[in-house]
């Protein structure tokens, strides 16, 4: 799904010092009305010691009302405000399910229509399941009236084959008669890289490598097309200096992740 950006509210973000600034200006100008000096405003004046404080609490409520309004809008809510969204669609948050993950889930379900038996109806009943992360269905996988459910687990590995089992058992109510249904463990996509990285005198390497090795499993996690370009960003730690004879397996080119495959990380670090 494309990134949503949150609507632009600038009215609503004001800082204290925009807010006490306006009314500074309302009250020099009501002085000038009037035919009266204006009074001193600056920090430390007596003005600014009843006005600031108020102009500060403005600020903070104008920042409490963006965020209320944003949750109510499902793409950016979260937390209480994301389960609220939940309990209007009738899908619960399943036991340790992320923000992200159960968001996904909703805003599948509300542009879904139910019980079409399609490829994505398929991918929606599966990640309904407790413990499951991720479903891909593939259609036309033996016949033209199959399909393949490939799913992860929560933290985006292959799931066990008992929760395949399951997810299978509990989509079986679901099945179209024609359809011949299968639910497997997500296959997995080796994906090695090899680099040299060339380091600071006093940098410690296995927490070099680590750190490395995390934010690489981040950007891989769910991704279909690997960017060798990218990749070579997340060496530039600190500690690195440089790096060189970076592969990405074994070539220089972008790697495409099957759809029923999840990336799985082998890192080959030198110095």
């Amino acid at each position: 799904m494309a990134t949503i950006g949150k609507p632009e509210m600038p009215i609503l973000r004001e800082t204290p010092d925009q807010i006490y600034q306006r009314i500074a200006n309302r009250m020099a100008d009501l002085a000038r009305q009037r035919g009266e000096t204006p009074p001193a405003t600056d920090e430390g004046e007596l003005f600014y010691d009843f006005e600031y404080p108020l102009a500060a609490e403005i600020s903070e409520q104008q920042q409490l009302l963006e965020y209320g309004f944003i949750q109510r809008f499902l793409p950016w809510a979260d937390g209480e405000f994301l389960d609220a969204n939940g309990v209007f669609f009738g899908l619960s948050r399943n036991e340790g399910e992320t923000d992200d993950a159960y968001r996904q889930r909703l805003i599948d379900r509300a542009r879904s229509e139910e019980g079409d038996g399609r490829r994505q109806d398929y991918e929606r009943w599966a990640r309904n399941v407790e413990g499951v992360g991720g479903a891909v269905a593939i259609e036309k996988a033996r016949s033209d009236l199959s399909i393949d459910v490939y799913i992860t687990d929560m933290s985006g590995q292959p799931a066990s084959a008992e929760l395949a089992d399951l997810v299978r058992r509990k989509l079986e109510d679901k099945r179209r008669a024609l359809h011949d249904l299968q639910v497997l463990p997500a296959n997995v996509y080796p994906v090695t890289i090899s680099v040299r990285l060339i380091l600071r005198p006093d940098a410690e390497m296995d927490k070099i490598q680590e750190q490395i090795t995390n934010q690489i499993k981040t950007y891989l996690k769910g991704r279909s097309q690997i960017v060798y370009q990218q990749i070579g960003a997340f060496f530039f730690v600190d500690g690195v200096v440089d790096f060189t004879d970076y592969t990405l397996n074994g070539g220089e080119v972008n790697l495409t992740v099957p759809a029923d495959a999840v990336s799985s990380l082998n890192m080959v670090v030198t110095t």
